[in-house]
């Protein structure tokens, strides 16, 4: 279902409200959560809910994907940009975060490490980004729909956008991330598109079935939901 909200700050609102209530009636409440700008203003009205803290003790994080060859310390890492913007604020233990590791000299190994987790304790919520290409964490326009992690090779445009969250240029060639099949798996997903910038890449997503992007592997569930804003949503009146 496609659900539109007037402005960021709405769509920030209803973001903080799911997650709350997966944090809050979940017997055992795993998030997988998108790094980057989109959902920031989410998280930090998140953490700034005092009602949170006697149940976080009971909220497990998993990755979602990593940049390869990237330290989770580093500035501009997926880790660090959480860490940043969500962890270190609601005083996560790091036992409770299952992260991937870009470091890791096996990578096959890594993505098992993190594919017996989910087994082991499945995703009770998810919320995703979109990127300017149509991708999903880290699967990029063309990747097969996996029900397991993989490490894929970055596309141009992804290379590209994101060396915003680097302080300096960046060399990016690969990312670690979660199969488009695991994250339809969760219980429940959010996938949340705001701004302007976005608006040709919804319509792209919603209009063209053709194009075969990430994103529109996720449609059609009655368990994911696409929030958008209405700068998003600027040419869905178009495509009705």
């Amino acid at each position: 279902m496609i659900k539109i909200f007037e402005n960021e700050e709405e769509v920030a609102n209803e973001i903080v409200r799911e997650m709350k209530d997966h944090l809050f009636t979940d017997q055992q409440p795993v998030f997988c959560l998108a790094s980057g700008s989109t959902p920031q203003k989410s998280y930090q009205k998140f953490s700034n809910d005092a009602d949170l803290q006697l149940k976080i003790k009971r909220l497990n994080i998993v990755s979602l994907d990593e940049w390869v060859g990237i330290d989770k310390s580093s500035e501009g890492s997926c880790y660090q940009m959480l860490n940043q913007d969500l962890f270190s604020q609601i005083s996560l233990d790091s036992r409770q975060i299952v992260f991937f590791d870009g470091t890791s000299p096996d990578m096959k190994q890594e993505c098992l490490r993190i594919d017996h987790f989910i087994e082991q304790h499945p995703i009770t919520f998810s919320l995703m980004g979109v990127g300017m290409n149509g991708h999903i964490g880290l699967n990029e326009p063309g990747s097969p729909v996996l029900n397991y992690s993989s490490v894929v090779e970055l596309s141009e445009t992804t290379k590209t956008v994101a060396q915003k969250y680097f302080h300096e240029q960046t060399e990016l060639k690969q990312g670690i991330t979660l199969g488009l099949e695991q994250i339809a798996s969760s219980k429940r997903v959010v996938v949340v598109i705001t701004g302007e910038r976005k608006a040709e890449i919804v319509k792209e997503i919603f209009t063209n079935s053709d194009a075969r992007l990430p994103a529109q592997q996720l449609l059609g569930y009655d368990h994911i939901d696409f929030f958008l804003d209405a700068a998003a949503a600027k040419y869905m009146d178009q495509s009705s």
